[in-house]
């Protein structure tokens, strides 16, 4: 009876004490990592960049007003260790509050690192509990010091709320991946085959000195065949621009395992959204076919996600793109009527052949060229076999550059706009 009331009366001791939170940092005591950037090191190491969001200044008369004169939303330091962990110690030498990366929003990776392998780096990151998988990736042409120097907003006060908005794939009309968040990055490195796909991204160094210039005529020439440039055909770090923040995000990025493979450019990576079935909706410009000199625009969405068809025969792969697509109207140059049947039958006919021959582009290049599984077939691949020892022994990877392909595209315009028929000038209509 004695030791059993010993130990309700330690039990009842205790209680009060493992509600404690002995381990706890004040917010206002906490230095909030939003960006971490990788680059090669001089020592068989690495670069790690971190971005910090600053702490809104308060008025100590005011009881915390925001002060209006202190813009700054970033500080940025590099810090050269063997691993992200050590690196953080490493910092806090000369960071007064304890770092934490729980609201990290960006992971990015220099170009150099990138076509080296990142598996050393992402085997720490999966580790690292305060690592959230909700976190962005990219891969930046150039250094990634260079392009988190260059983060410099202009519109927004609060950099998380930038980040998230800026890398909005809806956005930015699916000019970048729409997954890619660090989650499907490191789910597709981690399985047999598939092509990981990060954001393309890239300082521009000419714009921050005040150095850019849109290209006269002749210094640049499109590969589209119009006079008039296709928007979507440009890589991030290339955008014909001037003015505003020196960094850009446009494009994508393929890996092959964990090194980089190579960049797809806006169009391709539209393409790409639209053949994975992730595509939503988008601004597309297309070559308009009554005037191989202008443009035309339509928002371009799908009629009916792209479905894809596997089939094997022993070892033969066979794949099946079935694509519906639908557009509306927004920007005509031309005078022509596209409300009436045998030019809308043209235009969807013109639509359709350059969706078709842009799909086969981007499937060979990827599948042949680059050998990487970006549209996920293995998911649909490894139901053909009997047992998982089949489908490795099979190694995928092997047979992805044999893969036989065939796309099937259908477009069809729904709408032509608030006023259907073309603009035409009151003098001109006389004539």
């Amino acid at each position: 009876m004695v030791r059993t009331l010993k130990m309700m009366l330690i039990l009842a001791l205790s209680v009060p004490l493992l509600s404690g939170c002995w381990d706890r940092v004040d917010p206002e005591n906490m230095a909030f990592i939003v960006a971490i950037g990788v680059d090669p090191g001089p020592k068989n190491d690495y670069l790690f960049t971190f971005a910090l969001a600053v702490p809104k200044p308060v008025n100590a008369a005011g009881g915390g007003s925001q002060s209006p004169t202190n813009k700054k939303l970033i500080t940025v330091y590099t810090v050269e260790s063997s691993n992200i962990a050590s690196a953080l110690v490493a910092s806090q030498s000369f960071i007064a509050r304890r770092l934490t990366l729980i609201h990290a929003k960006a992971f990015i990776f220099g170009e150099s690192i990138a076509r080296t392998g990142l598996m050393p780096i992402l085997s720490e990151v999966v580790r690292n509990r305060e690592f959230r998988r909700s976190m962005y990736v990219m891969t930046t042409r150039g250094d990634a010091e260079t392009f988190i120097q260059n983060i410099l907003p202009t519109t927004e006060t609060d950099i998380s709320l930038w980040i998230e908005l800026e890398l909005d794939p809806n956005d930015m009309g699916s000019l970048i991946p729409i997954k890619s968040r660090f989650n499907d990055f490191i789910l597709d490195i981690e399985s047999a085959g598939t092509g990981a796909i990060t954001i393309q991204a890239s300082p521009r160094l000419d714009i921050r000195k005040g150095l850019s210039q849109i290209p006269s005529e002749g210094s640049d020439s499109s590969s589209s065949g119009t006079s008039q440039p296709i928007i979507g055909k440009q890589n991030a770090g290339k955008i014909r621009r001037y003015g505003e923040i020196p960094l850009e995000f446009y494009g994508s990025a393929i890996y092959k395992g964990s090194k980089l493979a190579g960049f797809l450019d806006g169009s391709e990576t539209l393409i790409l959204n639209m053949l994975t079935g992730s595509f939503k909706k988008s601004i597309w410009d297309f070559p308009d076919p009554s005037d191989s000199s202008l443009n035309i625009s339509m928002i371009v969405s799908p009629e009916k996600q792209t479905r894809m068809h596997v089939q094997r025969k022993n070892d033969k792969v066979h794949i099946d793109f079935d694509i519906d697509m639908e557009g509306d109207l927004v920007s005509v140059q031309s005078k022509v009527d596209f409300t009436k049947p045998e030019n809308t039958k043209k235009l969807e006919s013109l639509v359709q052949k350059q969706l078709l021959e842009q799909s086969n582009q981007l499937i060979s290049k990827l599948l042949h060229k680059w050998e990487s599984d970006c549209f996920r077939i293995n998911n649909y691949l490894k139901s053909t076999f009997s047992t998982l020892k089949e489908w490795e022994d099979f190694n995928w990877r092997e047979h992805i550059k044999d893969v036989e392909y065939e796309a099937n595209v259908s477009f069809k315009m729904r709408r032509y706009g608030d006023q259907v028929g073309p603009a035409i000038e009151g003098d001109a209509s006389r004539d």
